[in-house]
């Protein structure tokens, strides 16, 4: 994932240990950027949470509430507001496709549980699971597409430096996120029917070999393969691949909850200085 040079800020009270606490989420979130797979995402999800409690805390110190009341009219703080509207909108999209790619995996699972392997027919299920897949797909792309980054602009003071790198650090993580969720890209074509081809060739006393870490290919790969290979072979295989995506969307989704609320409680302070 693209990552924008965010820096360490000094404020005036360097020796503040909230301060000292930011610079430190700030690195650690920096670091987990450079790997794109589930573990190092989630582990960003929860930097990034860990940065803006930070960030909630400094908002807080009387110097920067002061500093907040000085520049309350500035240009720059209608453009944090804005931007912060954004991000909420953003958070919750990605929760919405994981929301509808959740309900269709327990659809699948529902019809597996009932079912016993000579009767098993998903069919329709599985259909109608890659059908939600390939719209959202087409939405995640649309919306990467129209994600435009915030142009770096001179800062006059810590407190605007800060909240503008912060949205800037925020935007590349969810940008990082839809991606993921999103899976290979639609024009991938040959990179996803050579992970089907051996999905749908696999021997079913072995485990298939893949290179990809991305669980939402995973399953889609193997219930794609279930359309064009109507066997049985394998629905232990398709069972857990479904149960371990459908526990890596339940754990994203409690990540991007739970910052959603913080992206909440930080606009309601700005808010509230605003206003006063």
């Amino acid at each position: 994932m693209a990552s924008h040079q965010t820096r360490s800020l000094s404020f005036p009270s360097k020796a503040h240990p909230i301060v000292e606490k930011f610079d430190e989420s700030l690195c650690r979130l920096r670091s987990s950027q450079a790997v794109s797979t589930s573990s190092s995402l989630n582990q960003t999800l929860n930097n990034l949470k860990d940065l803006y409690c930070s960030v909630h805390e400094l908002l807080h110190l009387p110097l920067n509430q002061q500093e907040l009341f000085q520049n309350v009219n500035s240009k720059w703080v209608e453009e944090v507001l804005e931007e912060s509207l954004r991000l909420l909108d953003i958070c919750s999209t990605s929760r919405d496709f994981l929301v509808q790619s959740k309900e269709c995996l327990q659809d699948i699972q529902s019809v597996l549980r009932r079912r016993c392997s000579s009767e098993l027919n998903i069919t329709n299920e599985v259909v109608q699971y890659l059908n939600t897949r390939k719209s959202a797909k087409k939405s995640i792309k649309k919306s990467l597409k129209h994600i435009k980054e915030t142009k770096q602009t001179n800062k006059e003071n810590d407190i605007e430096s800060m909240l503008k790198d912060v949205n800037m650090i925020t935007l590349d993580v969810f940008k990082f996120v839809l991606s993921y969720i999103g899976g290979s890209k639609v024009e991938s074509q040959k990179r996803k029917w050579c992970l089907v081809n051996k999905l749908m060739n696999h021997d079913g006393n072995k485990e298939a070999t893949t290179t990809t870490n991305n669980e939402f290919d995973v399953v889609d790969a193997t219930l794609e393969s279930t359309i064009y290979q109507k066997n049985k072979n394998g629905v232990e295989r398709m069972r857990s691949q479904l149960m371990t995506l459908e526990s890596e969307i339940q754990s994203l989704d409690e990540e991007l909850d739970f910052l959603f609320r913080h992206l909440v409680k930080t606009r309601a302070t700005l808010l509230n200085i605003h206003s006063s």
